[in-house]
């Protein structure tokens, strides 16, 4: 018997082992170039667009705000790493306690964070409503296939403009 527990399939609330759409057929789109992303927050951005492929989540227009999740993240982890080793609270002269300013600063973006995350799916509740509210036809409709299928079918003379 298997005691390794396979948590893909194992948590049907946010879909398991059911993935909608094709994970083949999904491009993530490239972080915007005024964005100047740093090394280490490419890295952030190419994971996160990892996690929505590999949920079958469309994300072709959300490139900026992925860069914006992706810089709030990045500023969280240097906050939260400052607020471990300097400290979250400080003492004045007279003896009174106060947040330090990078503490409010954690705190803050954290906040932001759990604005933006479900926004953009990264949230097992909102996975697990996306999912359900798409179904099996988690693709958006494409308005004029119909009409191009139709006019690209039909035999005739070539245009001459």
């Amino acid at each position: 018997m298997n005691d390794k527990v396979n948590f893909a399939a194992a948590l049907p609330a946010v879909g398991g082992a059911h993935v909608v759409g094709s994970t083949d057929a999904i491009e993530s789109p490239p972080p915007p170039k005024a964005m100047k992303l740093s090394d280490v927050e490419l890295g952030l951005y190419q994971e996160i667009c990892d996690a929505l492929r590999k949920a079958g989540i469309e994300h072709t227009t959300s490139g900026l705000a992925i860069s914006f999740i992706v810089r709030t993240v990045a500023q969280y982890l240097a906050a939260n790493e400052r607020c471990e080793t300097e400290g979250r609270s400080q003492t004045s002269k007279n003896g009174w306690i106060a947040p330090t300013p990078w503490a409010e600063d954690e705190k803050r973006l954290k906040m932001e964070l759990g604005q933006w995350l479900p926004k953009a799916c990264l949230t097992i509740p909102s996975l697990a409503r996306v999912r359900k509210d798409m179904g099996d036809q988690g693709k958006q409709d494409d308005l004029f296939g119909d009409l191009v299928r139709h006019g690209t079918s039909l035999p005739g003379q070539p245009s001459r403009h």
